[in-house]
């Protein structure tokens, strides 16, 4: 995986090799072990940003008191359902100072579902503005966490 930020690989076998890379991670069960490195990357100096309709996503969301669920992704992907749903969700419980936008600062979870048919978030709780967290439900399992932050403009 590479980004505007960092380039995100598997590790060869061998030992030592930790060595090149500014983070590393490691995982596995008896017998096995899998290892990424993360290397920082020159970032570019205009970052490529792809929009979407997030309003296409909310529009067909269900909100109660304090969460927001959708049934249908009609082909969406998981993160543009979690920020779309989030970003809506903490406009009707919390009131940031204008102007400003919602940004997607952590995400969370044990696993990537590689589909699913619904998706529920929940306000768990925020430091102000700075530090928002809601957990993630998929297919009526927990996923996670996200994490937004208002960045006030």
């Amino acid at each position: 995986m590479k980004t505007d930020r960092v380039q995100v690989e598997l590790l060869p076998g061998g030992r030592g090799t930790e060595v090149n890379y500014s983070a590393t991670l490691r995982w596995g069960e008896v017998g096995t072990e899998h290892r990424i490195g993360v290397m920082p990357l020159e970032s570019s100096p205009s970052p490529e940003r792809v929009p979407f309709d997030e309003e296409s996503i909310v529009r067909r969301a269900q909100f109660e008191d304090r969460s927001v669920t959708v049934t249908d992704p009609q082909g969406e992907s998981l993160i543009r359902m979690m920020v779309a749903l989030n970003k809506a969700l903490l406009f009707r419980i919390l009131t940031p100072p204008l102007p400003g936008q919602w940004l997607f600062t952590r995400l969370e979870i044990e696993t990537t579902p590689m589909s699913f048919q619904q998706v529920s978030l929940r306000f768990r709780s925020n430091v102000g503005v700075a530090a928002v967290t809601s957990s993630i439900e998929v297919d009526g399992r927990n996923l996670g966490t996200l994490m937004f932050s208002w960045l006030k403009r």
